[in-house]
């Protein structure tokens, strides 16, 4: 069933909404910072404040993932570290491949931090014959056309698409004609697929309109989480 508003935690047996698994992340990233700095416990009000998210959805969200803090003491952030991360599935290495190498895609394929959270792009496409057998970060640009055969030698989870609008669907298809699950899409357009596809889309054209909006409207911004 494809993903709309809640996933089912199997260890609680209760459904899991989206918005908190989109919050993990950011509880997970601070809390290794504060880890680096030798801090064992850390209560949800100290989160709530670094973080500007209300302290009592900090504790509802830790509580969906199995974590119960200490009277007075808080949360051990090594113990949450590793529950988090291990609900998130950053334990498992996803293998992925990525088409279209242009400015966005490079950057994506030199990102190293996506190997800690369990995703290693493998293998990269374009249809520039300039691209086309150079390297990037250690990772082999190949023809898109090449995608299939490419598949059937190194099997992967996620698709991710950094092409032109115009040519998001058809590359979707050739990646879900291989046998693809996953989609991490940056397009601008939505993909059509089936239910059982996961598709996230990315669309950095859509955070900078509503930047641009707010601007020219004179609404308030919010900088690291603070009001300006």
């Amino acid at each position: 069933m494809k993903m709309k508003k809640a996933i089912l935690n199997k260890n609680k047996k209760t459904t899991i909404s989206v918005p908190t698994i989109r919050r993990l992340p950011l509880y997970l990233s601070f809390l290794k910072s504060i880890e680096s700095k030798d801090k064992k416990f850390i209560t949800a009000p100290e989160i709530a404040r670094e973080l500007r998210v209300d302290s009592t959805q900090i504790t509802k969200d830790i509580s969906e993932v199995n974590v119960t803090g200490k009277t007075k003491v808080g949360y051990e952030v090594a113990r949450l570290i590793t529950v988090i991360e291990h609900f998130l599935g950053y334990h498992t290495l996803r293998k992925a491949f990525i088409v279209g190498v242009g400015n966005l895609g490079t950057a994506l394929i030199k990102c190293d931090d996506f190997y800690q959270e369990g995703m290693e792009i493998v293998k990269g496409f374009d249809i520039a014959k300039n691209k086309i057998g150079k390297e990037i970060n250690n990772i082999e640009i190949l023809n898109v056309d090449t995608i299939k055969e490419q598949f059937a030698n190194t099997p992967v989870d996620i698709g991710i698409i950094t092409v032109p609008a115009d040519q998001t669907q058809k590359v979707a298809d050739m990646l879900l004609e291989c046998g693809i699950k996953a989609i991490w899409n940056f397009s601008t357009m939505p993909i059509s697929a089936t239910d059982d596809i996961i598709i996230e889309n990315t669309c950095i054209d859509s955070s900078l309109a509503m930047i641009k909006w707010k601007l020219n409207k004179n609404i308030p911004l919010i900088y690291k989480n603070r009001m300006l």
